[in-house]
């Protein structure tokens, strides 16, 4: 099956956090791009991350994932997801030409049926599971373990990047930014917001905010302060207290994706990543 050794290896290294992820400022969470193959996935899926996720399915209510053809228009929501659940075992016989089109190399793809023995399938004419019967999650003791993978899959990166962040020295860990955006991020991942320029980005830090800041910076060992990529008139005002303490410009991501990271687990992996980088 396409991908085997990836797909198994997703299931311990990549996907999503539901549970104390970054919240913005505003108090809402970005939300999680998840494709399902199919209406019952997809039903799973909201159901274990609520809120938190926008769960679309390529086969439409209704519609039959043995025999559905998708669209361009499943094409592009699949290479917008930040993760994809399908069954497996033979049901989706699309999914695998769909993911060699049209999925981006590193898409977490959880396949939900993995780990379980299937019985025997039978053959109807041009109906054949070879592989055994895939229909798994009418029996709902299996549709638990599909809903504990969803899960275990919207976990791994918290640990991820909890694991990360403790690379940084305890001392290290002091987060100066532009914009009081960052109190969930600090507060999940054992970091501690020492200052911000502003508490919204609608206007601009005085001069006694500059002059505080830096003289905070310039008692740390990282003097760093990070910025954010949809606000550019902060980038100013951050690059002089950088330079007038030594220090340097750490970008992060809150409010909005870019080409460059275009989805929430990109985002979050980047922000883990510069976190490392400029404070170890």
């Amino acid at each position: 099956m396409l991908r085997t050794k990836q797909l198994r290896a997703a299931g311990i290294a990549v996907v999503i956090t539901l549970v104390l992820v970054v919240i913005s400022s505003s108090g809402t969470a970005a939300p999680l791009r998840v494709v399902a193959t199919f209406s019952v996935i997809a039903d799973m899926a909201e159901h274990v991350g609520g809120g938190r996720v926008d769960v679309t399915s390529i086969v439409p209510i209704g519609g039959d994932p043995h025999t559905w053809e998708p669209t361009p228009r499943e094409a592009r929501n699949l290479a917008a997801a930040d993760v994809l659940l399908y069954n497996g075992l033979g049901l989706e016989l699309w999914v695998d030409r769909l993911i060699r089109s049209a999925a981006r190399p590193d898409l977490p793809v959880i396949i939900l049926s993995e780990g379980l023995e299937p019985i025997p399938g039978a053959s109807f004419g041009a109906h054949v599971h070879e592989e055994g019967d895939p229909h798994f999650w009418l029996n709902v003791q299996y549709g638990m373990h599909y809903v504990e993978r969803i899960r275990d899959a919207f976990v791994e990166l918290d640990r991820w990047i909890e694991e990360t962040v403790a690379q940084i020295p305890e001392d290290h860990r002091k987060l100066v930014t532009y914009h009081d955006a960052f109190g969930y991020l600090a507060e999940r991942y054992g970091l501690t917001i020492s200052g911000f320029l502003v508490v919204n980005p609608d206007r601009e830090p005085s001069s006694r905010e500059m002059a505080e800041i830096s003289r905070q910076l310039a008692d740390y060992a990282r003097p760093v302060i990070f910025v954010e990529p949809q606000i550019s008139t902060g980038h100013r005002y951050a690059e002089a207290v950088a330079s007038e303490v030594g220090g340097r410009v750490g970008l992060l991501y809150s409010d909005s994706l870019t080409e460059e990271v275009p989805t929430y687990v990109d985002m979050m992996r980047f922000n883990a990543t510069q976190l490392l980088e400029a404070l170890q």
